[in-house]
């Protein structure tokens, strides 16, 4: 049965520019409109999954942001998908299809994987200098799936790209997203099923700010420097954000 949903959010509102500032607002929403989305909740450095290998930057990259993560889905993301089976809010989750090899029953669209040439092309010497050599093949990514705590319960969705989601949520009519996992400033903003893809598709977006982190490099951790700035273009372009206590207290006031 569907009851109702007061969420309060913000947004970053850029105009006039000599003064911009935060607005406020509370949405009412249908508890049948709205999805809790996980996104890209990887198990590398948790307890069920792939050690952190100090030879590779990869997943959110160094062991700061990858300690943080795992903070946020066991004392954030893991009630917020509780909370929400419990009010009949619709729980899904979206992975990235690198780790089509651990989920054979979901289709993958990735090519299979070719064996390693050491990069002839300027842009393959960069990725390797960033992520490491052959990380592909080598790095905890060829070990990575969702880490099983916040994995799906019954039948709840999960998948790999835009338009499966699309196509879930609609069929389900469900209008605004809630998003929670990582990373802030790169996959919860444009991998597929992220926020930008889905407000193209004319969803209503709002991010739940602790419940996410950033790519953060040993000297931009302490600030949470990408963390914040994937916030901010969050609010600013592409929707809305509330926090884990806000939307914890409004699901509780919805009985």
């Amino acid at each position: 049965m569907s009851r109702k949903l007061k969420l309060p959010v913000r947004h970053y509102r850029a105009l006039p520019i000599d003064r911009p500032g935060y607005e406020q607002e509370v949405f009412e929403l249908s508890t049948d409109e709205v999805a809790l989305v996980g996104m890209h909740c990887w198990n590398i450095g948790c307890p069920d999954g792939p050690p952190v290998d100090v030879d590779f930057c990869v997943d959110l990259g160094w062991p700061q942001s990858t300690a943080e993560a795992w903070r946020i889905i066991v004392e954030v993301i893991r009630p917020s998908m509780d909370a929400c089976r419990r009010e009949g809010v619709a729980v899904c989750h979206v992975e990235t299809d690198w780790m089509d090899a651990q989920y054979p029953q979901l289709e993958s669209r990735r090519p299979p994987l070719a064996p390693y040439t050491p990069p002839q092309t300027l842009a393959g010497k960069m990725a390797e200098r960033a992520h490491g050599i052959d990380y592909m093949h080598r790095s905890p990514l060829l070990q990575m799936k969702r880490t099983g705590l916040v994995s799906p319960a019954g039948d709840e969705l999960l998948c790999f790209y835009t338009d499966q989601l699309h196509e879930h949520l609609k069929k389900r009519g469900i209008t605004t997203l809630i998003y929670a996992g990582f990373a802030t400033d790169m996959c919860v903003l444009g991998a597929d099923g992220g926020a930008r893809p889905m407000l193209g598709l004319g969803y209503r977006c709002v991010l739940m700010r602790d419940a996410t982190v950033g790519v953060e490099t040993p000297q931009s951790f302490p600030e949470r420097l990408s963390t914040r700035y994937g916030i901010h273009l969050f609010e600013w372009q592409v929707g809305f954000s509330t926090t884990f206590a806000e939307f914890m207290t409004a699901l509780g006031k919805v009985r």
